[in-house]
């Protein structure tokens, strides 16, 4: 930015209204759309209307009957389409008791608000509204689109959010701005998500007689312990390395029966350089060590879901972008990191243009009962999110050059 420009950033983020965004957040947060079953049309409704009050142009578009997703779009004439994408999809609460506070209560304590949802990932999209009423406040028009890609589904992967988005062509960014919670740490670089179910076949028998059948569950936990040794000894920059993990198991039919099938399913996480074929070779490398106890072995491996893993250069425009604005705001260089989780980022990546991950709140709060966000991050990062926005969308501000 010029000197007259770096100028008009700070009237851009002193144009953030704490209360505003708030109040915004709190409306949201007390707007249950928990995830399964999958409950978002409501705070869809609510996302929807704010963005209509904000003069975007908004479109409603659902894959499944009851869940929508919210496109709204700030146009400028010819440029390039910036998409910030979240969710208003929240995991469900679990048991009540475990929670101090009202788990959609958004109350506010010593600078912190409470509830699900506050970090993951209302709080981002509120901040992203904020960012559009600042940047009108101070009469910035983008050169290009500015998509705000507001989504359900995300919590159970996504398929009926983003991805169908994406996959029906509703939005079509060139660049992109994921919002998760991520400290206000810039995120250019992703683990693949990808599960595996396992299964082991036998012969069922007696249970009194062991011998004069194949049991099938046993064969299963000799797979199950070759697992961690058949993983890569490679390791990323800033993801680190993959890992594996079994997070679910079933078979037999009864106490008194020798199983004749068992299953697992298990959750990979990859980094870049590995494929959904080497995944498949890992598992299978495990079956295979484990059949040097038990040569009569039968097992298959299908992959249910497979998200590759994506990075971006640092010198991304986009990486570039964000880290000067999170650095402006916070008068701190920003710090790049690399994405652990899974997020709507991969369908992005997937189509060929540069994403990051970035927001307020702590993942480390993330799904569980002790879920908020720090109000000065919050209003942080809308500050943040509308200095990114007019730096990639190079929209004059009043008085620049």
């Amino acid at each position: 930015m010029s000197q007259n420009e770096a100028v008009n950033a700070g009237h851009i983020a002193a144009a953030v209204d704490g209360d505003r965004v708030t109040n915004r957040l709190a409306e949201m947060v007390r707007t249950p759309s928990e995830n399964p079953p999958g409950e978002e049309a409501a705070v869809a409704a609510l996302v929807a209307s704010s963005c209509r009050d904000l003069g975007l142009e908004v479109t409603v578009h659902e894959k499944v009957e009851g869940r929508p997703n919210v496109v709204a779009r700030w146009h400028g004439g010819e440029g390039p389409t910036l998409c910030f994408c979240s969710h208003f999809d929240v995991v469900p609460i679990g048991d009540p008791t475990l929670w101090e506070r009202a788990p959609f209560g958004a109350e506010i304590e010593d600078g912190l608000m409470y509830g699900r949802g506050t970090s993951d990932a209302k709080g981002p999209i509120a901040a992203a509204l904020e960012a559009v009423a600042a940047l009108k406040i101070n009469g910035w028009e983008p050169r290009g689109t500015l998509e705000l890609a507001l989504v359900a589904d995300e919590e159970t992967m996504g398929f009926s959010g983003a991805g169908y988005l994406l996959d029906e062509g509703i939005i079509r960014p060139d660049v992109a701005v994921v919002g998760e919670p991520t400290s206000l740490r810039v995120v250019r670089a992703q683990r693949g998500a990808s599960w595996l179910r396992v299964v082991t076949r036998g012969v069922a028998g007696h249970g009194s007689a062991p011998e004069r059948g194949v049991n099938a569950i046993k064969h299963m936990s000799e797979i199950v312990l070759h697992l961690e040794a058949t993983l890569p000894d490679i390791t990323h920059e800033i993801l680190g390395g993959p890992s594996i993990n079994v997070g679910r198991i079933g078979g037999g039919e009864k106490v008194n029966i020798i199983p004749a099938s068992c299953w697992i399913e298990v959750d990979r996480r990859s980094i870049p350089g590995e494929t959904e074929a080497t995944l498949i070779a890992g598992i299978e490398a495990a079956i295979s060590l484990a059949s040097a106890r038990f040569p009569d072995i039968d097992a298959t491996v299908t992959v249910e879901q497979h998200a590759d893993p994506y990075e971006i250069p640092a010198a991304s425009p986009v990486v570039v972008a964000a880290a000067a604005s999170v650095a402006e705001v916070t008068g701190a260089p920003a710090e790049l990191i690399g994405f652990r989780g899974a997020s709507d980022a991969r369908f992005i990546a997937d189509t060929g243009a540069d994403v990051i991950v970035l927001g307020p709140g702590d993942i480390g709060l993330a799904h569980t009962a002790r879920e908020s966000i720090e109000l000065a991050e919050l209003e942080r990062c809308a500050a943040v999110y509308a200095l990114t926005f007019a730096r990639l969308l190079g929209g004059a501000l009043p008085g620049s050059p």
